[in-house]
């Protein structure tokens, strides 16, 4: 009987040691397969100054507010109103006496955006349409600038011009009526929209009546970044992500989804991170895109054949942007790089992102340590064609 029983009791021993030596070493690789999901974000470190990087950034903003290209000035004005506020009113009332008319209305949506109000005489004289400021795409951002200041002397213009004959300026004048926010404007902008046949007239139409309140114009929105022409796209997920909301945080979830171009999916996960859901998956895209544009896109290219894209500019700048979005100051080891690069979009959109991410560690003076320069200057780009650059909506679209 004693006998059976030990048999008994060294089977059971037997068998907890052979399941031991299978199960426990099963569940370690269990274990580490799902580490190894997450060991691209782990093993990251932040190997820059993060002190000399916040500053390089800076230094390169204002060296982009004065580039040769008026889309480099123009980026450059928007970044700064994002980060520096009314300390760069100097560079803004600067822009305002700009050449180009993509640079004085970037300057004048800064003013209005910040308030700087050193620039009300300046504003003042531009408002004096035919005497003063003479591009209407540029008036209609003076007007916001004015109304933003306190003086709406000027704002019954902006009707008229959404349905000017060039469709630049129904944009402006529909993008100064949605950030105006005076729920007045929706009538006009509807009848507007009701008659525009330009789809990028339209998208904006769209997302000036979501930020005036309209509930609709979410899912309008929402069906212009599945579109087909990828412009469109790309204009509609920014102005999705600042819509915000349960629709637009499944939406964007979607989006970056592998199906879909590379860009899309990094501008995606760019504004998924604004509105406070920030992906593995999504910040390692964003990193491979910056490293490794070409390979991206190829990949994406071929998953499928509607993904297929060729502008690694566009795509690292747009990476670059959406990083500073994630909180995540390692992706300032891959950002740093790209202030030198000779792309002023990428700068622009390197910068921004280094403030946005390092502000923590924003020195109390900003100077750089002895031995030590902030980044050099990058190459002048090729002087731009003589015909004016378009305008781009805010929000730091591309």
């Amino acid at each position: 009987m004693e006998a059976a029983e030990e048999e008994g009791k060294g089977a059971e021993l037997r068998h907890e040691l052979l399941t031991r030596r299978v199960v426990l070493p099963l569940a370690l690789l269990g274990v580490m397969v799902l580490a190894g999901c997450d060991l691209f974000v782990q093993k990251q470190a932040l190997t820059v100054d993060p002190a000399k990087a916040y500053i390089d950034a800076q230094a390169v903003l204002l060296q982009a507010a004065e580039d040769e290209d008026p889309a480099t000035r123009s980026h450059a004005i928007e970044a700064l109103a994002r980060t520096a506020g009314k300390d760069a009113g100097a560079v803004y009332l600067q822009g305002l006496d700009d050449e180009a008319p993509v640079v004085r209305y970037a300057a004048a949506m800064a003013i209005g955006d910040v308030q700087h109000a050193p620039a009300l005489p300046k504003l003042q004289r531009m408002a004096q349409m035919n005497v003063g400021e003479r591009d209407k795409r540029v008036f209609c951002a003076v007007i916001y600038a004015l109304y933003r200041l306190g003086n709406d002397e000027h704002a019954g213009a902006l009707g008229p011009l959404l349905f000017d004959e060039e469709k630049e300026v129904r944009m402006s004048a529909a993008m100064a009526m949605g950030k105006m926010g005076v729920p007045s404007a929706v009538g006009p902008l509807q009848s507007a929209l009701a008659t525009e046949r330009e789809d990028r007239a339209k998208l904006q139409f769209t997302e000036s009546l979501a930020l005036l309140g309209d509930a609709r114009s979410a899912g309008v929105l929402e069906g212009y970044t599945k579109g087909y022409f990828l412009d469109l796209r790309l204009a509609a997920i920014p102005a999705l992500g600042q819509f915000g909301g349960a629709r637009a945080t499944r939406a964007l979830s979607d989006l970056c989804d592998e199906r879909h171009p590379a860009r899309v999916r990094v501008s995606a996960a760019g504004q998924l991170a604004r509105l406070g859901t920030v992906s593995d998956a999504g910040y390692r895209l964003c990193i491979d895109a910056i490293e490794d544009a070409d390979g991206v896109l190829a990949e994406a290219a071929e998953r499928s054949p509607r993904a297929a894209d060729k502008d690694a500019s566009s795509l690292k700048r747009l990476a670059a942007i959406s990083l500073g979005w994630m909180g995540r100051e390692p992706a300032a080891n891959v950002l740093h790089p790209l202030l030198r690069s000779a792309d002023g979009g990428q700068r622009v959109g390197a910068a921004l992102s280094l403030v946005r991410l390092l502000k923590a560690h924003r020195p109390l003076k900003p100077q750089p340590e002895m031995g030590e320069q902030p980044v050099p200057p990058a190459p002048r780009p090729a002087p731009p064609k003589k015909e004016l650059p378009k305008l781009r909506s805010a929000g730091g679209k591309d």
